[in-house]
């Protein structure tokens, strides 16, 4: 896939938990609640809005028109202006309505205030916002009512619906509301909050126990929780966790079989080499040297060409002895079960000795027995031939320790390989021989990893499970150390 690729849709959801998928639809779906109920609100108080300045006016229109009459009326052949003068006294503190009277020439007279009408609303405004405002206003319509006195118009009466009480009204419901909505939504996201803590808890365990299966401990069960859903998820969990197990246990007895059946036609193997092979090569080396004794009673020229031919079959039964003692030692060392185990081991770092001159080799064995049967005694001659080779082969070392000890209070053997070499490269795969080692160990049950030295080369650490040594071995089981360090 390119670098450059763009991310495939809603992936920024559905990287998120389950809890805040949940947590941002519910708190998107109340902000779309509370947008509907905002459109709503609004529409209604337009409404309410128009219909209560329309009834205001009208109210106000009687009112004044019958204000006017009466004051007229008191007024017959007095002097106009007074009646104007007086008319604001009459008319003021009319709600959702603004009044304005003029005289006969179109100039205002001043409303006085009536001593409590404007204050006490003043005190109890609270400031509307200009945007709800301009939502919630409405054309409100004037009216003019004429001002008529002695039969001749001296002034009007106009009067404007004025919504701003309303508004008011309007808004300090939706605030309280919404801030009742705001301390319910917080509340109910809270519980909400906990709820799903509890209800994915379960989910976050099986999370866990899907990692204990996959680092190899099969024995991890979870427990099983009171939701039915999750609880059959559970049930699945510990059902799959048996069967891993029992196919562990099984795959394990498999290769402790498979091990012991190789171990086994190995050492029939070896044992055909040696009984069978050996002899016969022993019996080709006694004709020979007849051949050549017979030889030196016949002619000259004839005793030389048999001598010739004679040396030559030597040669070649001589690399075939060779051979035929590599392969033993390769297929399985005769000594071991025969001799004791640090013996066999010792003689194995001769013969590397023999064949790495300029290499420095020490061999340390603490309280190790004569044997501790075919299987434990081949992995352990297997994994310091195996680690020795690979040390000198690829790692180039100079200097070898091999540490071999019997913890008998934990009833394991324990060895360790360890070089000034060159170290494992990164990312370096595995060769069958320590596939082989691993595969050896792992089926003994035991444990074997691969790690740098300090300060360079590589540590090889081998540790398997032993029974305690018979009374007939425990006599032959060396005491202190047994301890071996050579430089050719």
């Amino acid at each position: 896939m390119s670098a450059f690729a763009p991310e495939p849709p809603f992936s920024f959801w559905h990287g998120r938990s389950l809890r805040w998928q949940m947590m941002a639809a519910v708190i998107a779906i109340n902000l779309g609640a509370a947008l509907v109920a905002v459109v709503v609100i609004i529409a209604n108080a337009r409404r309410a809005t128009e219909i209560e300045m329309n009834a205001s006016l009208s109210v106000a229109e009687r009112f004044v028109a019958e204000t006017v009459e009466r004051l007229a009326g008191n007024q017959d052949g007095g002097n106009g202006a007074a009646s104007l003068a007086q008319l604001p006294l009459h008319i003021g503190g009319l709600r959702h309505v603004r009044i304005r009277i003029e005289d006969a020439q179109g100039n205002a007279v001043d409303l006085a205030p009536t001593g409590d009408d404007d204050g006490e609303d003043g005190a109890d405004e609270t400031p509307v916002p200009g945007w709800f405002a301009a939502l919630v206003s409405v054309d409100g319509g004037e009216r003019d009512i004429p001002v008529v006195e002695g039969g001749r118009v001296i002034g009007h009466v106009r009067l404007a619906g004025e919504a701003s009480d309303e508004i008011a009204e309007v808004w300090n419901d939706m605030s309280d509301l919404a801030l009742l909505a705001l301390v319910v939504n917080i509340a109910v996201l809270g519980a909400l909050y906990l709820v799903l803590g509890r209800l994915l808890l379960p989910l976050k365990t099986l999370s866990a126990g899907l990692h204990e299966l996959e680092e190899g401990r099969f024995g991890h069960r979870l427990a099983r929780p009171k939701v039915r859903e999750l609880a059959l998820i559970a049930d699945r969990f510990n059902a799959l966790g048996t069967a891993l197990n029992g196919a562990r246990d099984d795959n394990a007895r498999l290769n402790e079989h498979i091990i012991h059946l190789q171990d086994e036609e190995r050492r029939q193997i070896a044992a055909d080499l040696h009984d069978e092979l050996g002899p016969c090569l022993f019996g080709l080396r006694a004709n020979l040297e007849s051949v050549d004794r017979l030889a030196g009673r016949a002619e000259p020229d004839l005793a030389r060409r048999i001598g010739e031919r004679t040396g030559t079959m030597a040669e070649i039964l001589d690399r075939v002895q060779d051979l035929n003692r590599r392969l033993l030692r390769k297929i399985r060392p005769m000594a071991l079960g025969h001799v004791p185990l640090a013996a066999v081991i010792a003689d194995l770092v001769a013969d590397f000795e023999r064949h790495s001159p300029g290499r420095s080799f020490r061999l340390s064995a603490e309280g190790v027995a004569d044997r501790y049967g075919d299987s434990v005694d081949i992995t352990v001659y297997r994994c310091i031939q195996e680690a020795v080779t690979n040390a000198l082969r690829h790692g180039e070392a100079r200097n070898i320790a091999i540490t071999l000890r019997d913890e008998t209070a934990a009833g394991r053997l324990c060895l360790v390989v360890e070089d000034d070499g060159l170290g494992v490269p990164a990312g370096a795969a595995r060769g069958f021989g320590l596939l082989g080692i691993e595969e050896r160990v792992g089926a003994l049950g035991g444990s074997w990893r691969l790690v740098p030295a300090t300060p360079r080369g590589t540590r090889v650490e081998m540790s398997v499970p032993v029974r305690a040594a018979p009374a007939a071995e425990g006599a032959n089981k060396q005491p202190g150390k047994r301890e071996r360090a050579t430089t050719t």
